[in-house]
């Protein structure tokens, strides 16, 4: 069998995006488990079923590897947000629309919420927060703004709002995955209720 050259390339290109996506979900995985600090990238190496040099060939290095993870799954949250958000719509409606489908989000991919928790609890994090290239809170930031100025949203720093926001979507969500709490449907609306009387004025 003749495999023409653009053939070729792709199953490479395939291969290769298998490769690097298998290091990223175990060293997601593994530190979700175990932190930053508890995953060496040879215990990465091995759950994705790779050598540790392979590793090196898609990453400069384990700071590289952490922060690719925490743009993509950063990307999914930034996707729900705009899925969500409909400005034609009431701050209230949008706020509740926004905050429950995150909710669900989170309880949907526990892997991905424990590391994200970790990473903002981190120095990479803070890092990125600090950063003047930070772009990963503009989305609600512009939304908050917007609940300001209609005078519907409490005239708050955006950190204040955001921490009154996600604080108990997360803080639940964890007691959800730990088996404390049982997180349905009607809950979730309750919690984003109570969530939005904390900001709204």
């Amino acid at each position: 069998m003749i495999v023409h050259s653009e053939e070729l390339r792709d199953q490479v290109m395939s291969k290769t995006s298998d490769k690097k996506t298998a290091i990223m979900q175990a060293a997601m995985e593994l530190i979700a488990e175990q932190g930053f600090h508890g995953t060496p990238t040879s215990q990465i190496a091995k759950k994705a079923g790779t050598g540790v040099g392979t590793i090196y060939r898609y990453f400069k290095d384990k700071d590289e590897l952490i922060e690719a993870i925490h743009e993509k799954v950063h990307g999914i949250f930034l996707n729900t947000f705009a899925e969500n958000y409909d400005p034609q719509l009431p701050v209230r409606k949008n706020y509740l629309r926004i905050f429950s489908a995150l909710t669900r989000l989170f309880i949907a991919n526990p892997c991905e919420t424990r590391f994200m928790e970790q990473y903002y609890n981190s120095p990479y994090g803070i890092a990125k927060k600090r950063s003047e290239e930070y772009q990963c809170e503009k989305p609600l930031f512009g939304f908050f703004e917007q609940g300001k100025q209609q005078q519907v949203i409490k005239d708050l720093p955006m950190e204040v709002l955001m921490s009154l926001s996600f604080g108990p979507i997360i803080f639940v969500t964890r007691d959800h995955l730990n088996g404390f709490v049982h997180l349905n449907d009607a809950l979730v609306s309750a919690i984003v209720e109570a969530s939005w009387d904390a900001v709204k004025r």
